[in-house]
């Protein structure tokens, strides 16, 4: 029997939180979320709603969250991992097509899409441009090709476990993964999924944002070259 776990990075997602545990609840064993320094109800919510969670004292990014979460599963027999953003933009009812390819087809990592059936016509024009803009950096510096680089919404096998750097402590951790799957060659396929934007809750600067992210692309390209 395949036993699954699903990570879930939290900053101050008291609001989402429990309608994405219990809903993820209904496809996956467990849900792990690792509180980043939130200010609010965060973990009180968690824990209600049937997850086990870890604490972090101060915000220190996704990256680290990520990381924190990774660190705690590979000691556990899961055979499946999946990670899914606590603000409510996936849709849990989707994860059972996230994870078929790990369960079925022997992939490390799924990556769920926006746009591997076209464009989303959700995704606002300004977010889109710059979406494209990392996929394709992501894609030349990893050698792969998806379709939607940044995305939270993945699945991996227990193989890939070990081959994450989390070098990076924030937002780059997405193009960074992808990079670390692709030199340690996994299998990497990606299934389509949806999304909602009226749930968003960050409150990043998309610009400034993806700005920084592609800096730490390249930045994280060069590095990986000169240790090869």
């Amino acid at each position: 029997m395949v036993k699954s776990i699903a990570i879930i990075p939290a900053f101050n997602e008291e609001i989402a939180i429990g309608s994405v545990i219990l809903r993820t609840l209904q496809y996956i064993d467990d849900v792990l979320v690792i509180d980043d320094g939130s200010e609010d109800k965060t973990k009180q919510t968690a824990l209600l709603a049937g997850a086990h969670v870890l604490t972090h004292p101060v915000n220190y990014g996704k990256g680290i969250a990520l990381k924190s979460g990774f660190d705690y599963v590979s000691d556990l027999s899961y055979d499946v991992i999946i990670t899914i953003d606590a603000d409510g933009q996936h849709n849990p009812d989707e994860i059972p097509e996230l994870i078929k390819p790990v369960i079925e087809d022997g992939v490390d990592l799924v990556n769920g899409s926006r746009y591997l059936n076209g464009h989303e016509e959700n995704t606002p024009a300004y977010r889109r441009v710059g979406q494209q803009v990392l996929d394709h950096a992501t894609n030349i510096s990893a050698g792969i090709h998806v379709t939607d680089s940044q995305s939270g919404f993945r699945a991996f096998s227990n193989k890939a476990l070990p081959c994450f750097r989390f070098n990076d402590p924030g937002f780059g951790i997405e193009s960074e993964m992808l990079a670390d799957a692709s030199d340690n060659g996994l299998k990497i396929s990606e299934v389509p999924i949806t999304v909602r934007y009226d749930v968003n809750s960050s409150t990043k600067n998309p610009v400034t944002h993806g700005v920084g992210v592609l800096l730490k692309i390249g930045k994280d390209k060069v590095e990986r070259t000169l240790k090869k």
